[in-house]
């Protein structure tokens, strides 16, 4: 137990030397949001989030996450964030800190510019999704990634995949550094050159970082059946299933056909593959006796049975 304190008590101090020195330099530290609590700031109370570093507790106030507009802090409990340290003080005898992220992802921005290149793979922070995209920050660059990027398989809302304050492995597949000239359309001679902003674009993507499952595609035949597990259930577009080696198809509901599970089993035959286009149709396969016993079920609901 002794031995126990002993080393909580120096990995204080240790912290406690990072955040003095990252005062003095503007050095870039990563804590844990562990709560929200209110934190008085000059005459008023700020929301904050209550960050850990080692056991060092401190407070980075809502306007200092980020630019972008959040609507609430809870989704961000339990993740990580960078920061430098913007004051230091006792509080009740207590060592705290104040952080600023928006300095930190700056600073962060510039030493990524002097070394990025297309290829190189980076961690990228959610900041913000809607149905269609994700809002990043690669290493505090902004950048946005489509839905069509974000996996080889359909998704059909970003909402439904991601939290925001997740991290997203992508890689950069092109970029133009801060106020540089680039051409938007190289391939038009027409095209007009244009002017990246101050912090510079970039193209990215996470589903390159998989292997694509239209490589296996010579393992399927059109009038082959095969098994497939339900990955989502769409009342409009039917039945979304993965076959072996990470191929999506669509299917329509079969007629008559049971009711689906998500994560259930099922048999597919495939009707026409179009590997240019990267289209499969195919249909369920929905065994005779599933068939039966629905009818079944819903003839005895009918006559007022229940089973």
């Amino acid at each position: 137990m002794q031995y126990d304190e002993t080393v909580q008590i120096d990995e204080k101090a240790r912290a406690w030397a990072d955040i003095k020195d990252a005062h003095k330099t503007k050095k870039v530290l990563v804590a844990q949001a562990i709560g929200i609590e209110p934190f008085q700031i000059a005459d008023k109370k700020i929301e904050c989030l209550k960050l850990s570093y080692h056991g060092i507790y401190g407070y980075l106030p809502k306007q200092l996450i980020d630019n972008y507009e959040f609507k609430g802090l809870t989704h961000f409990l339990g993740k990580y964030f960078e920061f430098v340290v913007e004051n230091i003080s006792f509080e009740n005898e207590k060592q705290i800190f104040l952080a600023d992220r928006i300095k930190a992802l700056d600073i962060m921005a510039r030493k990524f510019w002097k070394t990025a290149s297309e290829g190189q793979t980076y961690p990228a922070f959610v900041r913000g999704i809607d149905q269609y995209n994700l809002y990043l920050l690669v290493e505090g660059v902004p950048t946005t990634l489509h839905r069509t990027e974000f996996s080889y398989s359909f998704v059909e809302d970003l909402r439904e995949e991601v939290e925001i304050g997740d991290t997203v492995e992508v890689k950069i597949l092109g970029l133009v550094k801060p106020n540089e000239k680039y051409f938007p359309n190289p391939s038009d001679p027409d095209s007009e050159e244009l002017t990246a902003g101050e912090h510079g674009l970039l193209q990215v993507s996470a589903r390159v970082l998989s292997e694509d499952p239209w490589n296996n595609i010579n393992e399927f035949q059109v009038n082959g059946i095969y098994s497939g597990v339900i990955s989502k259930i769409h009342l409009d577009h039917g039945l979304f299933i993965i076959l072996e080696g990470g191929l999506s198809v669509r299917t329509n509901f079969p007629p008559a056909s049971p009711n689906f599970r998500v994560g259930e089993r099922v048999s597919v035959k495939i009707m026409s593959i179009e590997a240019k286009d990267r289209k499969i149709k195919a249909i369920t396969i929905v065994p005779k006796r599933a068939i039966g016993k629905k009818s079944q079920n819903a003839s005895s609901v009918r006559r007022g049975i229940a089973r």
